[in-house]
């Protein structure tokens, strides 16, 4: 696909964008050695971190920092169940430099209680708009992938409308796993100079094509939506009520029963 170039921004942006988000952005937290005390909670077998935003943006900067792809995952009941029928997939989550729940269904089934700060920001998806707006204001070049070239087109459409200066370099889609169609993606991503690497608005082939081959990525992160469902929403991917339904209900008997045997 042909790169969206988009290398202005205009500076009033982050005056609004100040005024809207907690002052916290700026502050920061000093983690330090709590961090060290990997803060995890478990569902479904899956160990899964429990930072909150602010502790996640700060490792998000020392991402940029380094000359590893690292690897951020929004996680989802459709990722979790996912990595109960698939064994490979459960490792991909547990690979993850950094998992972020997307869903306050997670937190339930975790025994988190609706008023706890990070239910509310999980509730907010405010680790998503968070990190959007900082890559804008440090002038981060994102690449998308998908597996189609709707969801691609979308996924772009839905960063540039919703993030006004973002800058997207470009999107691919994810065809094949074969050498041949690996090979070339490869060239594509990495001849974009991009440092953030966005996929995983519907389907999984393009997270499974970034985890088999992040050694060989020159980008700084690669964050997997998750096929979270209000990003599909405001994207313009459409799910039906009676699918969101069966999702959540299949999630909570599963729960249910993991307990069950534990």
């Amino acid at each position: 696909m042909k790169a969206v170039k988009r290398d202005c921004f205009d500076n009033s942006l982050f005056f609004w964008y100040n005024s809207q988000m907690d002052a916290k952005y700026k502050q920061g937290v000093a983690i330090g050695s709590n961090r060290e005390m990997e803060k995890k909670i478990n569902v479904l077998g899956v160990e899964l971190d429990n930072y909150q935003v602010d502790e996640a943006m700060e490792m998000v900067g020392e991402y940029m920092q380094n000359d590893l792809l690292n690897t951020i995952g929004i996680v989802t009941m459709q990722m979790l169940l996912l990595a109960d029928e698939d064994e490979q997939w459960k490792t991909y989550l547990k690979d993850l430099d950094m998992s972020i729940i997307g869903e306050t269904e997670i937190l339930t089934a975790a025994g988190i209680e609706e008023d706890d700060t990070l239910y509310e920001e999980v509730e907010a998806n405010e680790f998503i708009a968070r990190l959007f707006w900082y890559l804008i204001q440090i002038g981060s070049r994102i690449f998308v992938l998908g597996e189609t070239e709707d969801e691609v087109e979308s996924l772009e459409k839905y960063l540039q409308e919703t993030y006004p200066g973002i800058q997207v370099a470009g999107g691919a889609v994810v065809e094949s796993l074969d050498e041949a169609g690996v090979d070339s993606l490869l060239n594509e991503i990495n001849s974009e100079t991009a440092d953030v690497i966005v996929s995983g608005l519907k389907g999984t082939l393009q997270d499974r094509f970034v985890m088999d081959n992040r050694s060989k990525i020159s980008a700084k992160i690669w964050l997997s939506l998750g096929e979270h469902p209000t990003v599909q929403n405001e994207a313009g991917i459409k799910i039906s009520w009676w699918g969101k339904l069966l999702k959540k209900n299949t999630f909570k008997r599963m729960v249910t029963k993991y307990k069950n045997e534990q």
